[in-house]
C-alpha cells in the first residue's frame, strides 16, 4: 500500500531530524487550535510545511520510479526537428532520476521539505514533480 509506505519514510525521516519534527508538530498543534481541535479539509489545508515534508518524502522515496507511456500520436521534439517520437512508440520517463537530479534539486540526497516551499515550487517547471 503506496499510503502507509510513504508514511513510513516520512515517520523516519522526522525521527532522523528533531528540528522538522518540532516545526511539524508545532504547525499542525496551531492548526488545530485555529479549528477548536477539529480536523477537517480546511485544518488540513492550513498545514502546508507537513504537505512539504510529505511532498519532499514521495520525492526521496518515488513510489513509481520509472512511469511507462505510449505515444498517442507523432510528436516531434522541440529543438530537435530530426527527433520524431512516433504514435504507438513506448516512452519511459525516469521519475526517480528526476526527482535525485541536483540541477533541479540541490542536494538530492538530503530530506529538506524547504525543496517545496511556495517560492521554490514556483521557480521550477511542473514536469519535475512526478
Amino acid at each position: 500500500e503506496t499510503s502507509s509506505t510513504t508514511m513510513g519514510f516520512a515517520l523516519y525521516e522526522l525521527a532522523q531530524d528533531e528540528e522538522i519534527q518540532q516545526r511539524v508538530r508545532e504547525e499542525v498543534n496551531e492548526a488545530l487550535e485555529k479549528h477548536n481541535g477539529e480536523f477537517t479539509y480546511d485544518c488540513m489545508k492550513d498545514m502546508v510545511y507537513l504537505d512539504q515534508v510529505i511532498s519532499e518524502t514521495l520525492r526521496l522515496y518515488t513510489v513509481l520510479p520509472i512511469l511507462n507511456r505510449e505515444c498517442m500520436e507523432e510528436y516531434p521534439v522541440p529543438g530537435h526537428p530530426g527527433f520524431v517520437i512516433g504514435k504507438g512508440m513506448q516512452v519511459i520517463i525516469p521519475a526517480a532520476a528526476f526527482h535525485r537530479d541536483a540541477d533541479i534539486y540541490p542536494n538530492p540526497n538530503t530530506f529538506d521539505p524547504d525543496n517545496f516551499s511556495p517560492d521554490k515550487v514556483a521557480q521550477r517547471d511542473g514536469v519535475y514533480w512526478l
